[in-house]
């Protein structure tokens, strides 16, 4: 990738950026011109995701999900608000009664305690730089995270070569995760129209980082404590549960948590309205802004479902007398539009929102059914009186996942939610905090989050995450309870909450990994500096000449910062995976497609369909098709004969294909036996490219002979991974 290139890529991902958050801002101001501060600039960050999301998916629609197509339509919405949108002007712009539900005032901003500041920038300094460090391992040598090579980030590159969002990309044969919401996947995309590469993929977590670590602030900000919601959200955001996984990776379970977090943000400021003592809430814009960010949480995961249902029930508790059909259309119609598009995509294909939910009860739904199974899908519940799998899967699970302190965490966690819901200021406030604790009860039924061979549920701890937004709304809420009003209980909590994320977290990351000095670089340059000039603001912009070399400062901080990213990205693909999981066997077959551009590219065993994105190239313009077949209502099949997978391979029309083994998730892992290799051997119009190893690239000339397979080759039995019926 060239200079000129690079840079051409990120002047359109900072005109799109700016262009969408140019009308964000210009329509709070318009619709809230009372909320300032950091209720403010959460709405306006709620409302450009939503602007980003919704204007992605209208033109993946139309199928031109392009980089210029982006731009301009950015460009349009930009001038569009700004000659329509006057600040001030907007239906809830005038103050109005309370039962009206509408924004009278605006949430308070009262000065908060001298160690506020100090408490928040420790914390956030060491929790970004703990990110960055993980962020710089991506950096390195390219996204290896299971997930993200899986499916996370073939997806968006599905969407950036076909332009569309109405497809679904088969990733292979064992799951359905196709029809997973793809809100995520989506943005990923748009950076890869825009630029024409995977780079800027590495740094979106960081901004998702830096969302949920605006919306705790801003939870606590209108009752003078917001260093402790910020401390609250940054112990559970420094766990071994997050952080070795979400930085530097397409993993979004700090979406989720991001935006769970901002719709409580928008929702706590709206209840404590001056104008409005009770904490209730109306059907207006504030409330929109928070059903889009619920909305918008549940189109990037299925799991943030359960929270954002307690989080309705909530809303509609605490909406005002006579207003709560209004709050209903309100809420819903704006979730719809932050998330629908997924799931009524998955509707109108299977006739199930929801396709890998099969009933409700004893009512059946339809959807297709899984020929092979990867491992069982438990939930927590299913083992909640097996002593023996506690003793030696969940709290141990637990210890990894929160630290060797996790039950002064949840001692924490769970009376205070108990002290909340009884002394919380306002009905929205104590409503939510019931949400939190529904929203953890939730979490035992949750598939997936005990999942593993029966008696064997080994990736308890790796989905811990699933707990972590439920568990994240109670400790954002403890420190709001009436309890903490006075100076010395708050400096006490401040002081116990900096404890539990020094305990609980992975701090001597910074001083112990190898990317410890770019972490530290990191958030001394987007943490510690941006800060402290803020904090001294008045008396660096005290005087006109201040003023002016304040911006100075800042626009040519600014331009080294854009100029140095380029050594940073041009090393990247330099390194871009070039040593990738050896011992699978992948390591040569990434580094031939690399650099490989256009080619039609198969899959074969599902070693290579879960670990596909490599396969893309540097360029992302491979194409890759997993080798199965079409199954009623979705489904995806894995082939069983030779004839047919020589078919299938014909129809295809690859210049390469991929051959490995089945992915063992039941034992230790060790890949099993998968029969593709051999049913290709042999034919004339394939030689092998990349080989021999357990993952092998053979070139195919021409059409494969189906006819002659060879009569000894393994037949339908021996399919690896079919569900017992």
């Amino acid at each position: 990738m060239s200079a000129a290139t690079y840079f051409l890529g990120l002047a359109q991902v900072l005109v799109l950026v700016g262009a969408l958050g140019y009308a964000a801002l210009r329509l709070r101001r318009h619709l809230l011109p009372e909320w300032n501060e950091a209720a403010g600039w959460l709405v306006t960050a709620v409302t450009g995701t939503g602007l980003l999301v919704v204007l992605s998916e209208l033109l993946g629609v139309l199928g031109i999900l392009t980089g210029w197509a982006l731009v301009l339509s950015g460009l349009v919405i930009a001038l569009v608000a700004r000659l329509r949108l006057n600040p001030g002007s907007g239906p809830e712009s005038t103050t109005a009664p309370p039962e009206g539900g509408t924004e009278a005032s605006g949430p308070p901003c009262p000065p908060v305690a001298r160690h506020g500041f100090w408490f928040a920038l420790v914390a956030t300094a060491v929790l970004v730089a703990q990110w960055a460090v993980f962020t710089s391992y991506s950096l390195d040598a390219g996204i290896s995270n299971f997930d993200s090579v899986w499916y996370h980030l073939p997806f968006a590159a599905d969407f950036f070569q076909t332009g569309s969002t109405l497809g679904f990309l088969r990733t292979e044969t064992v799951f359905l995760n196709w029809f997973y919401p793809q809100n995520s996947e989506l943005i990923h995309a748009v950076g890869m129209a825009l630029s024409g590469r995977d780079f800027f993929s590495i740094l979106l977590n960081m901004g998702w980082l830096a969302l949920a670590l605006l919306a705790a602030w801003s939870i606590g900000r209108p009752y003078a404590r917001p260093h402790l919601t910020l401390i609250a959200a940054a112990i559970l955001l420094t766990t071994h549960t997050l952080v070795v996984r979400e930085p530097g990776t397409a993993k979004n379970d700090i979406v989720a948590i991001a935006l769970i977090l901002s719709a409580v943000g928008i929702l706590i400021n709206r209840g404590a309205d001056p104008s409005d003592t009770r904490g209730r809430i109306g059907p207006g814009w504030a409330m929109a802004a928070a059903g889009l960010a619920v909305g918008l949480a549940v189109g990037t995961k299925v799991t943030a479902l359960a929270p954002a249902a307690m989080i309705t029930i909530a809303v509609l508790l605490s909406a005002h007398h006579g207003t709560r059909l209004r709050s209903a259309a309100v809420w819903f119609g704006s979730a719809f539009v932050g998330g629908g598009f997924w799931y009524l995509r998955n509707l109108l294909a299977t006739g199930n929102p929801i396709p890998q939910l099969k009933s409700i009860g004893p009512i059946e739904l339809p959807g297709p059914e899984r020929l092979q199974e990867g491992r069982p899908d438990f939930n927590v519940f299913h083992y909640i009186g097996d002593f023996t799998i506690w003793r030696e899967y969940f709290l141990p699970g637990l210890e990894q996942g929160f630290g060797f302190l996790w039950p002064l965490l949840f001692a924490v966690a769970i009376p205070g939610l108990v002290v909340l819901i009884w002394k919380g200021p306002g009905r929205i406030t104590r409503s939510l905090g019931f949400a939190a604790a529904l929203a953890m009860v939730a979490y035992l039924f949750t598939p997936l989050s005990a999942a593993g061979p029966v008696g064997s549920p080994d990736a308890f701890s790796i989905n811990l995450r699933f707990l972590v937004p439920a568990l994240a709304m109670a400790l954002v809420l403890i420190p709001l309870a009436s309890w903490f009003r006075m100076p010395r209980p708050q400096l006490g909590l401040g002081l116990l909450l900096l404890f539990l994320f020094f305990a609980t977290g992975s701090g001597d990351a910074v001083w112990s990994q190898s990317g410890g000095l770019f972490g530290v670089a990191f958030a001394v340059v987007f943490v510690v500096v941006p800060a402290l000039a803020w904090h001294y603001r008045r008396r660096l912009i005290s005087t006109e000449p201040g003023r002016r070399r304040v911006l100075w400062v800042a626009g040519a901080a600014l331009g080294g910062i854009l100029l140095l990213s380029w050594p940073l990205a041009s090393g990247y693909f330099d390194s871009r995976y070039k040593d990738f999981e050896p011992k699978a066997g992948l390591a040569e077959p990434y580094r031939w497609a690399n650099g490989l551009e256009d080619a039609r590219i198969g899959l074969a065993g599902t070693t290579a369909g879960f670990r596909q994105f490599g396969f893309f190239g540097e360029s992302l313009s491979n194409r890759l098709t997993y080798i199965g077949r079409e199954a009623p209502a979705g489904g995806f099949d894995v082939i069983r004969t030779c004839p047919e997978f020589r078919r299938a391979v014909n129809e295809a029309g690859l210049d390469y294909l991929v051959t490995s083994p089945f992915l063992n998730f039941t034992g230790d892992r060790k890949p099993v036996f998968s029969p593709e290799r051999t049913w290709v051997v042999g034919d004339p119009a394939i030689s092998i490219e990349v080989g021999p190893g357990p993952v092998e690239v053979w070139r195919v000339d021409g059409p494969l002979d189906p006819a002659a397979c060879d009569q000894s080759a393994p037949g339908p039995e021996s399919t690896p991974g079919l569900v017992k019926g």
